[in-house]
């Protein structure tokens, strides 16, 4: 947590957007806070966006707008796939991503791996607008476990994956999670006409990570396809890349999203849509020129941060 907030402890969480920039938010009320063995947490009532999860000082979702994100990590790719029967998920401790996961039709199992056993409970426990019970689903398994370890060590096949990590922090439990290493371990869990997508920060507030991303992955897979949303708890554009040899969500018209989530997702959607799916895949002039002038890419010796 920033350094304002140590001065004025439980009135504020102060997120840091860029160097010399960030965003001050009043805490209302305080469900719960602390430190896990691996980052310090708070689930508390913040002016503005509601109730809210933050992780070392950054907010990784909200009440006001957790579909905006959510929906748009899982969706786009789950449909671009044939039928995805069998789908990881790494990271997504909240388990709004499993949610989204478990409205598709064609979904039979669901292997969820987080590192942090006790975030986990504490969101079960504090969260459930978040998760809505799909903790509680039999096509549910949760592991418990270092998703880098897991999926080096993967003895299954996964139709397509899904990193809902956290940022690439210096010294954070993510920071191998977004090289060319990891990448290709994650290929390797993937069954023939598979699909990874990843969130990859912001490509407004880190453009050359979210660029780092996007070239890491095209290292690995060849058809790469970076894609937006807005997020207003993340303070702008986010930023996510999907991945695969075969599948490419771009290809899908507005009309064939809205086909497909008819056929094959239960529930009402609050964000995505055909015509939004369309608008994600439409990247604003500076972010294309970001990537088109970004060479790097991450590997395990030189891995890719965010800068604050």
């Amino acid at each position: 947590m920033g350094c304002l907030a140590q001065r004025l402890p439980w009135r504020f969480v102060a997120e840091w957007t860029s160097e010399g920039e960030m965003v001050l938010r009043e805490v209302k009320r305080i469900y719960a806070a602390g430190a896990t063995r691996y980052q310090e947490y708070m689930i508390a009532e913040l002016a503005g966006i509601g109730k809210a999860l933050v992780l070392d000082g950054k907010v990784q979702s909200s009440i006001l707008d957790e579909h905006w994100y959510h929906e748009a990590l899982v969706h786009p790719i789950l449909l671009a796939h044939q039928c995805p029967r069998k789908v990881l998920v790494i990271g997504g401790g909240e388990g709004a991503t499993v949610r989204e996961v478990l409205r598709h039709s064609c979904v039979e199992h669901v292997t969820m791996v987080d590192i942090d056993e006790e975030l986990v409970e504490l969101a079960k426990k504090h969260l459930a607008e978040w998760h809505q019970g799909a903790f509680s689903s039999d096509k549910l398994e949760l592991v418990i476990g270092d998703g880098r370890r897991y999926v080096e060590n993967c003895h299954r096949k996964y139709d397509a994956i899904i990193l809902d990590l956290v940022d690439p922090m210096e010294g954070g439990p993510a920071a191998r999670l977004y090289t060319l290493e990891f990448y290709r371990a994650v290929k390797g869990c993937l069954r023939p006409g598979g699909a990874v997508v990843t969130q990859a920060t912001s490509p407004t507030l880190s453009p050359r990570v979210y660029a780092v991303i996007r070239n890491t992955l095209a290292k690995v897979f060849t058809i790469v396809r970076p894609y937006v949303s807005y997020v207003r708890s993340y303070n702008g554009l986010w930023g996510f890349v999907a991945a695969s040899d075969t599948v490419d969500p771009a290809k899908l018209s507005a009309k064939e999203v809205d086909e497909l989530i008819a056929a094959r997702i239960r529930g009402q959607l609050r964000f995505y849509d055909g015509e939004t799916h369309e608008w994600m895949f439409r990247l604003p002039l500076p972010v294309r020129q970001v990537l088109s002038e970004t060479r790097d890419y991450a590997t395990d010796e030189k891995p890719v941060y965010v800068p604050v």
